[in-house]
Formats: structure tokens, sequence, C-alpha cells
């Protein structure tokens, strides 16, 4: 700024200020055409296209030649919507778009550039506030700038700087048909501003563009030569997207490894499933998304955060809803007439059971049940070992009062739920239920699509897949981290090993749902057993807080890189193996802790990674040669080894468990480089 200074000092008769943009008013921290990848990134992500982030760069750098040859001008000086338009017809007609609104897209397009250009902007300091002490003593300041982009966009970038205001008028090359490049830009702006050559002052990195061309029509240039901000631009064609991306995640992984909160790396886990979760929305073209209790509260938040983050205009976010259900509710839904209901899911989860505790399960009034226990000739406590089929059962289906409760509480759940279903304000009829949960199989989702008497097509998308279901068009589902669907790979067999944990610290702040009421104000009914509600105020709640935060900076950290899914997969694979064998003592301590207080409305407490041997269906040979040839499909035990030695009381005798992470890595890459025909599983 001192040259700026005594240039300015020495010219006190001027008081007209031109200056550049790029380069010279603002910096980017990448290559100047790499925004433009950043640019294709977004509306590919926005409009589920099926192409790579290179072709759609290419693609537009062809429509830029394109249409200036066409209109023989140059590059700088084509109209930005000629070149919308024409990146709009070649996507249309090779089939890329989904539809042919032009005017959407035109919107989309003005919106990328716009967020590919301030994620990785920052301005000039020193010379912004020297601008503005200039506008205080008089200057009138014009910007020039020779660029592809609109002057709409360049007031919007300048808006995100906050300084909008600093300048009278905006002139861009794209607008005005002219360029400095060729000196025309000046002679158009100096006519139509009414000034004289001499009057003005020109600042600007480009020695040709900004001084040689200004001076040749008799104005006064200052040269900032920002030679470091060049040479990192040249820096900056160096280099690859996948050490940026694994740089950007290890930064957040060892901030949250080095943390007082156990596990919260798993947010990368969280992060990639929401982002996977908008791409696989955006292509399906889905218009609501419904997030399942009680995973999906924390899940939804994530979501949002994230169509806000990502600067998407509410008319265009995609609309999300948090569904209360749980598998006790969904039984209550599925309930058929007394006379056709064997209550084989009830019996399958208690078995032996009391008429008393039977009835406890029917959300009938106190004093109905009471009535019911009255008039059957039973002991309400006697415990029967197969109750289905015992003579209480068969008293209870021949009561008057029993049957009619039955059938006034399976109406009302159903009327209820549709009236819960319907206050959502989304047309599930015409376009589905899309539903968002954890996983691992879909059993919520099956429910919901018998419920609805198969006629509405019911799609999950979830965490992982790991059991099997029935396949059928209207119940798709995709297991957006890993999948067993259409075969598992390495990599789900590595990510899949500890599911339970996902479920912990995904858990919600209020209980599970029983039943469903006609009340609007209050359309569900739930239980929070006191230990787990302990457990997430005390454990869990402060980790997701945490989660929470570094959710947004990931955010940041990969705005500005141009990433593949591949490269997240990899990552995530791998970091999952870090996390499972090289478990520490405060880690297994937080989940024997957590495991203590995990509540399930579904029958036994199998949470959390305890583990017992005597579990194993087969046997530790097999399971020994399994480990050589192929380590992954063992995974899932190997992760349960050290809390198993650490709640015996011989976490000391677990170090070797570390050597099992450079084998699995070194049999991966041994299959990779010798077995490459993947016969061996």
């Amino acid at each position: 700024m001192d040259t700026l200074d005594k240039k300015l000092n020495s010219l006190p008769g001027k008081k007209v200020l031109f200056t550049d943009f790029f380069d010279t008013l603002v910096h980017r921290r990448v290559h100047p055409n790499y925004t433009l990848r950043l640019w294709a990134k977004y509306v590919i992500n926005e409009l589920g296209l099926t192409i790579s982030s290179e072709q759609l760069f290419g693609i537009r750098q062809n429509a830029i030649s394109f249409v200036s040859t066409k209109n023989q001008k140059n590059p700088l000086e084509i109209p930005y919507t000629s070149v919308i338009k024409e990146v709009f017809l070649r996507l249309l007609h090779n089939d890329y778009l989904p539809d042919e609104d032009y005017p959407s897209f035109e919107s989309l397009f003005k919106r990328a550039d716009t967020i590919a250009e301030t994620s990785v902007q920052f301005t000039n300091d020193k010379l912004v506030r020297k601008l503005y002490d200039l506008r205080k003593q008089g200057y009138r300041i014009y910007l020039l700038s020779d660029f592809y982009l609109s002057k709409e966009i360049i007031s919007n970038i300048l808006g995100h700087h906050g300084i909008t205001e600093l300048f009278n008028e905006i002139f861009v090359s794209s607008d005005e048909g002219h360029c400095k490049e060729n000196g025309s830009l000046y002679r158009h702006v100096l006519e139509e501003l009414k000034i004289a050559p001499s009057e003005v002052i020109m600042i600007g990195d480009n020695k040709k563009s900004d001084v040689i061309n200004a001076q040749a029509l008799g104005m006064t240039a200052i040269h900032l030569k920002h030679m470091s901000h060049k040479l990192r631009n040249k820096q900056n064609l160096f280099g690859s997207n996948k050490s940026d991306f694994i740089r950007a995640c290890r930064t957040i992984e060892k901030k949250c490894s080095r943390s007082e909160h156990p596990f919260s790396e798993y947010i990368l886990h969280f992060y990639f499933f929401t982002e996977r979760l908008y791409l696989n929305a955006r292509k399906n073209g889905v218009k609501d998304l419904f997030f399942l209790a009680r995973e999906g509260h924390y899940l939804k938040r994530l979501f949002d955060s994230y169509q806000e983050l990502n600067l998407v205009p509410k008319e265009h976010r995609i609309n999300t809803h948090y569904l209360k259900a749980s598998r006790q509710s969904a039984t209550q839904l599925a309930l058929k007439p007394l006379e056709e209901e064997n209550f084989g899911k009830l019996m399958k989860k208690f078995g032996a059971m009391s008429p008393s505790h039977f009835l406890d399960w029917f959300p009938f009034p106190a004093r109905t049940k009471q009535q019911i226990l009255d008039e059957v000739d039973c002991p309400a406590d006697q415990v029967f070992p197969h109750f289905s089929d015992s003579e209480a059962m068969h008293l209870l289906r021949e009561n008057k009062t029993f049957q009619k409760a039955y059938s006034e509480n399976r109406q009302l759940q159903k009327t209820a739920f549709i009236a819960y279903l319907n206050s959502f304000g989304a047309d599930y009829e015409k376009d589905g239920l899309a539903l968002v949960d954890v996983g691992w199989g879909g059993t919520m989702q099956e429910a919901l699509y018998r419920f609805l008497d198969h006629k509405v097509p019911v799609t999950g998308y979830y965490l992982g897949l790991k059991e099997i279901y029935n396949i059928e068009k209207n119940t798709k589902r995709y297991g957006l981290n890993f999948s067993i669907y259409p075969n598992s790979t390495f990599s789900d067999n590595i990510l899949m090993a500890n599911g339970q944990l996902y479920e912990q610290l995904l858990a919600a702040p209020h209980g599970s749902t029983l039943y469903y009421s006609s009340d609007p104000g209050k359309p569900t009914v739930e239980f929070h057993e006191k230990n787990e509600k302990q457990s997430y105020e005390q454990l869990i709640a402060p980790v997701q807080d945490y989660m929470f935060e570094r959710f947004e900076e990931l955010f940041a950290l990969l705005r500005s890189i141009d990433y593949t899914q591949e490269m997240v997969q990899h990552y995530l694979t791998d970091m999952a193996l870090r996390a499972g064998i090289f478990s520490t003592k405060r880690k297994i301590r937080f989940v024997t802790q957590l495991s203590k207080g995990f509540y399930q409305n579904v029958g036994a407490n199998k949470v959390g990674i305890t583990y017992d041997p005597s579990q194993l269906k087969t046997s530790k040979l097999s399971l020994l040669k399994k480990f050589i040839i192929a380590p992954e499909k063992v995974f899932r035990y190997v992760v349960k080894v050290k809390p198993f030695l650490y709640n015996k009381g011989f976490y000391w005798a677990s170090k070797p468990i570390d050597l099992t992470y450079y084998y699995i890595k070194l049999n991966c890459w041994a299959k990779d480089k010798w077995f490459k025909k993947g016969l061996l599983s």
C-alpha cells in the first residue's frame, strides 16, 4: 500500500479511481479454474446429475469457446446468460437433465457460481481500507472487471464481502460487451461516465490490461504486482484433491480424538451419510423426508443444517419431518381383527405372560383393564409359559369388554396415525413416503408399507443395511454408508462391524413411542426409561453438541474441495478399521457406561460392544481360517476382543490385537496386487 499512497499523493488533482477486482481487491485460495470445478460439483449435487465435475467443467469450457467463436467476440465479452443457455442445451440434448425447466437451471447456475467464488475468496483488507479512506476524501470509485460472470454475480460477491457500497458503479466485461484486455472497456466506461482519461487513476494487477492499456488511453495507472498471490495460483495447479480431502478429514478426526468427547469422530460417518442422503434425495426427486424416531432426531438436525450451510433457498429445500414411530407402535397399527390376530410379535417378544401383563400392552383406560380382569375367571398375575395358547387367552378372546376395547383401540390407532401422518402436510399418497433411519433392515418401512395397504411406495434411506429383506419395487431401500445389497464389499464388512455404536451416538432426548393418540396437540404417547434418559443427558447430549460443531467445521473445510465418494468411502473404512482395533480404555469405559443405560423396547439389551464368547455359533478354528483369508468378514468379532478383555480385567493382554490392523491392510493390498480375480473369500 506504500506504493499506492505515494502515487496517489503525487496526483492531488485526480478524484476518479478505476479498480480491478480479481487478484486486486479479492484473492482466491485456489487456482482460478478450480472455482469452475466447484461450480460443477454444486450443480451436479443439486440436480442429481450422473456426470463428473470434470465432465461438466469441460462442457462449460467448450460452451464458452463455442459461443465466443459463434459471436466472433473475445470470451470475456460474451454475455453470461448465453453461456448458461448453451450449457443447458448441451446437457438437455445429451439426456443429462431431469427436465426442461430453464429458469430453474439458470437460477441454480448463478447460485452455484456465487457459492463457488465466495467459498474460496478473501479480500485484500489493506486495499479495501485504503479505498474507503479515499471514498471519504471525495473519490469516485468504479469497479472494472474482465470476467465471465455477470454484474449481478459480482454484486452478490461484493455483498458477501460487505463492500458493495464502496463503488459508484460496476462494469463487467460480460455485461458490457467490452474488455480491458483490448482496451475497449475503458473507452466504453469513459464515454458512459463522460470522464476525461486525464482525471482517472486505474489500479490493478495485470500489467497489460490494467496498466499498459489504461496508459495508452491517457489514464494514470498503478500496478499492484501481488507476486505472492500469483505464485500461489501457480502452485495450486499442483497437488491433488485427494490430499486436500484427507487433510480436511484428519483435521476434524484429530480434533475429536483429542477432545473430552469419546467417539465424536463418528461425526465424519454422519456427515457423509447426510451428504449422500441429500445427493440421493435430489437425484430421486424427493420432496419430503421423514426421519424416523429415535435415531432420526439427530440425523434430521444434521440434514437441516446441511441445507442451511449449503445456502439452498428455502423454496428449493427438501422438506424434513420427524416421524415418531417404534416397533411397539407399529405393532399396534398392524393389529388384525381379533378373530384373525394371533399376537405373534407380542408373544415372540415376551413369551410367558400373565393376563395383567398382556393387557398392560394395550392403551386401554385403567378402569377398562380392571373391568376385564374382574370379568375373566383367571388370576390376573398368573404367568402362563405359552400365553397365546393358554386358557387365559381363550377367556380374554371370549370376553365382550375386551372385544369392544380391542376393536375400538384398533380403529383409534389407525385413525390417529393417519391424522398424525397427514399433519405434516406432505402429499405422500402421490409422492410416496421417503424414510430416513440408522438401519438396519427396514422393519418400520415394511410395517408402514403394509399399513398403507401396499398402495403407497415407501422408500428407505439408511446409514447402513445389514439384514435381509423382501426386495420389492415399492419398498426400495439404500444403505448409504454400507450395505449387504447387492453384495457386501470389504468396506461394508468393516463399517457394519459395530453398528450398535451408531445407534447409541444417535440417541434422542425423548422416549420410545408406545401408541398414538387422537389429541392433535400430543399425537404420540411415549415412555422414556429413567436410566436411558439419564444416560442421554449425561453422556450422549454433550457428544452430540460437540459433533454438531465439528459438522459445521467439516462443511467449511470441504466446501472448496472437489472430492469423490470413492475418496469418502476409503477414508471412512480406514477410520472404522482404526477405531475398531485401537480401542482405548477410555472409549471402552464410555461404551460400557452407555450400554448400561441403553434401553430398547423390543426385548433384550443388546447394545454397545459387550461381548460374550458363548454367543459364537462358529468354531474358533473356522474363524481363524476365515481371518487369515478374509479378515474383514470376521472384523465384527475382532472389535469385541479388547472390550471383552477389558471387562475381564485383562486389558493389558490386548496389545497384540493392534497388529491385526496392519495384517488387514496387508491382506487387502496383497489381494489387490496378486489376486485381482476376486476369487478369495
